[in-house]
């Protein structure tokens, strides 16, 4: 039954991750922004101005979509948004300096729980689950559509 034990094993960790990103979205850090929203915004970060298909592409999720998500964003004065010098079709995005101070504090609230759970593991534990999540990671980027 080991296939079962693996089942049931990745639907409780899909489970905790729902419930953790739910917590998360109903307290985003204080002047920071929303575990979907880091999402669209942390590639401008590592990145610089990008556009609206880019970001919706590494967010995962659907341009519109994320057209939907910067209209907040930009109403808030976290991002910019300026037609594209090269594709008079595509719009690029940016970061504001109150949105990179945002999205700053964001990744700080989610290295910070990254490292308590972390902490919560022994050495080899740590080891083991880095191993298997990249693993894993590999399986699900080859297998999954």
């Amino acid at each position: 039954m080991p296939a079962d034990d693996f089942a049931t094993a990745w639907e409780a960790f899909f489970r905790a991750v729902r419930r953790a990103k739910g917590r998360a979205a109903a307290q985003p850090p204080e002047d920071g922004v929303s575990f979907a929203q880091y999402a669209l915004l942390a590639p401008l970060s590592a990145g610089g101005a990008q556009t609206i298909r880019a970001l919706a592409e590494a967010a995962g999720v659907a341009p519109p979509t994320a057209t939907r998500m910067l209209d907040g964003l930009d109403r808030d004065g976290l991002v910019t948004r300026t037609p594209s010098a090269t594709d008079r079709r595509c719009v690029v995005v940016d970061l504001t300096p109150k949105g990179a101070d945002a999205l700053v504090r964001t990744e700080t609230a989610i290295s910070d729980a990254r490292a308590r759970i972390a902490g919560s593991l022994s050495d080899p534990e740590r080891e083991q689950a880095a191993a298997l999540l990249r693993r894993l990671a590999e399986v699900v980027d080859e297998q999954l559509p």
